[in-house]
């Protein structure tokens, strides 16, 4: 079997990889649209062994099952877009800057990554509902074509689909699931616009769903679920 590592730098928490690259990882050896889930958190700098199935596939540690894949499809409807200047606007109001966040390194949301380092994507509401943020892919992070890796779009739908889950008020919140699919290259060195909104909450579960949009046209949704790992506002 082959193996994928998951490097320090795109730690979620500080301990673990980061749910959406890590799973991004694993689809796009994949090659499919797949549904993720997060049995384990993710070791860093560790051999993780990719073992493809009929549908779907698992990333390993040790024996122990760290992400589980099958194929699906996201059916959600996404908000109409923003502009890139709106988007731009609203991040100065966003929770990961105002409240104590849980995981400040984080390699998507943590206000504590420097730029160009992070993707620094502090997403906020626009209608006490809706979340939006804007993201410019650093040209790091595409292929030989200038489009966006697999790892990194899921890296950038991951939180997102968190904050309009609640994330960091509602509690610590962990990813559970994440299904992304793309549905056109988005480049990089230009902007993006990321929406996201909550779908419900079962007992510590909180759903949610996320859109990305390039030059105003939708490029890819997302679905996912998030798992409450402790209570309280702010924490």
């Amino acid at each position: 079997m082959a193996s994928l590592i998951v490097p320090e730098r795109f730690c979620g928490p500080p301990d673990s990889g980061n749910g959406g690259y890590t799973c991004g990882l694993l689809a796009r050896e994949l090659g499919a649209v797949v549904e993720c889930t997060l049995r384990a958190p993710v070791p860093l700098e560790m051999p993780l062994e990719f073992e493809p199935t009929p549908i779907g596939g698992f990333l390993r540690y040790n024996d122990r099952t760290i992400v589980e894949a099958r194929q699906t499809t996201v059916d959600v409807t996404p908000p109409p877009p923003i502009s890139l200047k709106e988007a731009a606007q609203v991040m100065s109001g966003s929770p990961a800057l105002h409240a104590q966040h849980p995981f400040p390194t984080c390699f998507v949301c943590g206000p504590k990554r420097a730029e160009h380092d992070g993707l620094r994507i502090f997403p906020a509401s626009i209608n006490n509902t809706v979340y939006a943020s804007a993201w410019v892919p650093d040209s790091e992070f595409g292929d030989a074509e200038g489009n966006l890796k697999t790892e990194f779009l899921w890296a950038a739908m991951d939180c997102p689909t968190g904050f309009a889950a609640g994330f960091p008020t509602a509690g610590k919140l962990v990813t559970g699931r994440l299904a992304v699919q793309q549905l056109r290259p988005i480049h990089t060195g230009e902007g993006c616009v990321l929406m996201s909104w909550p779908l419900g909450i079962e007992g510590r579960k909180h759903f949610s769903a996320a859109c990305l949009y390039q030059n105003r046209e939708l490029r890819a949704l997302a679905r996912a679920t998030w798992i409450r790992t402790s209570e309280g506002r702010g924490v």
